[in-house]
């Protein structure tokens, strides 16, 4: 255990002396989660709705036609803030990401976009996530999706979501060492 925290130690000083500023920049960077949104399911965005019963008749159909096909085809942004108290730009070149419910991995992916945080500030990254939810419903019909959504973006009842972002940055041609998790 002490000579695989050491070798970790080792790769990141060697990773901070290789890299610059870039890499120095970004371990000082916090992530977190801003908030998820353009959440749609079967071609219905529930931004605006507050309950259940705020879908439309048609909506409900549509919703209810792709779960009588077995599909549960969903899609949202998830945003990252990224602050950086540098006194520096700092840079993402990529990033692969995890996307977790209830701490089990559902996807994979990879940002290929470069990514900066200006000096003393903030910004906003949105994370596409794309999958079919029908495993990871408690039901097949329209209000299991209204219960997925509020419990993917913490609209629930407890306020909490059960979704979670894990990120492994590449700077200057050097991927972290381990991933990041925002919650």
């Amino acid at each position: 255990m002490k000579r695989l925290t050491l070798l970790v130690c080792i790769a990141v000083v060697a990773s901070v002396s290789f890299c610059g500023c870039e890499l120095v920049n970004m371990l000082n960077c916090k992530f977190e989660r801003k908030n998820i949104d353009e959440f749609r399911f079967a071609g219905v965005n529930f931004d605006r709705i507050a309950s259940f019963t705020d879908l439309t008749s048609m909506e409900k159909v549509n919703i209810a036609a792709a779960l009588l096909k077995g599909t549960a085809p969903i899609t949202f942004n998830m945003n990252l803030i990224g602050k950086n108290p540098n006194k520096t730009t700092a840079g993402i070149e990529q990033f692969k990401w995890i996307f977790l419910l209830d701490n089990n991995e559902v996807l994979q992916g990879n940002i290929r976009d470069k990514f900066s945080i200006p000096a003393d500030g903030t910004s906003i990254l949105p994370v596409e996530i794309s999958f079919d939810a029908m495993n990871y419903l408690d039901g097949s019909t329209p209000e299991s999706i209204f219960r997925f959504y509020q419990k993917i973006t913490g609209k629930n009842a407890a306020g909490q979501s059960d979704a979670t972002l894990k990120i492994k940055p590449t700077i200057n041609g050097v991927e972290f060492p381990s991933y990041i998790s925002v919650n």
